[in-house]
């Protein structure tokens, strides 16, 4: 049987190679353009998605509920799908996730009711392949280049970013119906290039379908009891809990202190991409081999606690956009080394598995995080939201010292271990 699908398995994927090898097309630039494309169509629709005629006529609890519904969908199906890639490979996947992420744009376009509007999020939330792009990452890099290699995609996060709050922005005064459909063409597009040019990465998924078939929650469980990974977990959790209420608390104070419009935020959004796709795709690979990992998790928690402090302190331009600057600088490096930092601690075949829980555990934090910040925005006032925004990043902060300490630690112990194994063997061999 397992020869019969890896013949089936070749078969299909060789002539995808020989095309690639014609064209000179890498699957890491495939994977990476692939990641960006996508990005483009979810950027063109969430800094709209306020100004939808349905949200408006249903209230700022539905457009919670928009959000939410979208981090819910992504908390479930994230370690589905990572676990599903590490068993039948990561290419059909991701195929299925883009063709679904097209469904859903095509929903948004024909979104005539807030049901039907909430049923294109839902979609969308379902359609989430990034998990499964980060597995196909940690598949052909090694783990020096690792690091690097998943900030190429993240810059490709960024980049998609920029583009997109942008086009969406021109294709806004067309209609919402216009503007969903160029998105699904744009993820037509994108599918058909996956199709032909990228090719399998997880050359043990034939092997690995028999194994490993525990449960989500088991292997949330099991991640959490690891030492070293249990507390990446908690903190990738808290900062990204803190950080989902920057899309609520920011344009709320922009607003407030300089009186933004949609095209101020669309700026917003934009310039965040920028400063993304700068970080992770010129400078993350030479600060983590210059820092490591673990130095890069504190120093990230800390940029974020910085820039939610000071910026509602100062109602300055300056101030605003360099605090902008530290925020996205921070949750920048924490996207990608914090991923990083669980891939190499991870046998290879449930990689895809574990980076799946990693981004659910993201996914869940961001659904009550937008609320609470409204919340308390609302009743105590904004100061404060970002006050609690900058504490739990302080917390991140000193776990992550903690964690650098402790795996330092555990290192030095390693060390110990081989050096008295080695006079061990010395001293026997004497005898």
């Amino acid at each position: 049987m397992r020869f019969t699908e890896s013949i089936t398995m070749n078969d299909n994927t060789k002539p995808k190679a020989n095309i690639q090898r014609k064209l000179g097309i890498s699957p890491y630039f495939v994977i990476v353009m692939t990641t960006f494309i996508d990005m483009i169509g979810f950027g063109m629709i969430i800094p709209l998605l306020p100004f939808h005629p349905e949200t408006v006529g249903a209230g700022a609890l539905a457009l919670g509920l928009l959000i939410g519904s979208f981090s819910l969908m992504q908390f479930i199906f994230s370690p589905l799908l990572g676990r599903l890639s590490d068993k039948v490979g990561r290419r059909p996947v991701i195929l299925v996730s883009i063709f679904f992420s097209a469904i859903s744009f095509i929903v948004f376009a024909l979104a005539n009711s807030f049901p039907m509007l909430l049923f294109s999020r839902i979609t969308a939330g379902m359609a989430t392949e990034s998990a499964v792009a980060q597995a196909y990452i940690t598949d052909i890099t090694s783990e020096k280049e690792r690091a690097a290699g998943l900030g190429k995609v993240g810059a490709a996060h960024g980049a998609g970013f920029i583009i997109g709050p942008a086009l969406g922005g021109l294709l806004s005064i067309y209609g919402f119906l216009t503007l969903g459909i160029v998105a699904a063409v744009l993820t037509g597009v994108n599918f058909l290039f996956a199709f032909f040019f990228l090719p399998e990465s997880n050359d043990k998924a034939a092997s690995s379908i028999q194994t490993n078939s525990d449960g989500y929650w088991r292997r949330l469980a099991s991640a959490l009891t690891k030492p070293l990974i249990g507390a990446v977990f908690i903190i990738l959790f808290v900062i990204t809990f803190a950080f989902s209420a920057i899309p609520v608390i920011v344009p709320l104070l922009g607003i407030a202190f300089f009186g933004f419009a949609e095209i101020e935020m669309s700026y917003f959004f934009m310039y965040i991409g920028v400063v993304q796709i700068v970080l992770q795709g010129a400078l993350i690979g030479r600060l983590t081999k210059r820092w490591g990992e673990e130095n890069l998790m504190v120093f990230g928690s800390l940029l974020m606690a910085l820039g939610m402090l000071f910026m509602p302190l100062f109602p300055s331009i300056a101030v605003f956009f360099a605090s902008i600057t530290l925020i996205s600088s921070g949750i920048g490096t924490l996207n990608t080394v914090l991923p990083s930092f669980i891939s190499k601690r991870t046998p290879a075949d449930e990689q895809g598995g574990m980076l799946g829980v990693a981004q659910s555990v993201g996914s869940i934090a961001r659904i009550p995080g937008p609320l609470v910040g409204g919340l308390v925005a609302e009743f105590a006032g904004l100061n404060v939201a970002f006050l609690l925004s900058a504490a739990l990043a302080m917390i991140c902060f000193f776990l992550g010292f903690k964690l650098f300490r402790a795996h330092r630690f555990r290192g030095q112990q390693t060390e110990g271990i081989r050096y008295q194994t080695t006079g061990i063997r010395y001293d026997g061999a004497k005898k």
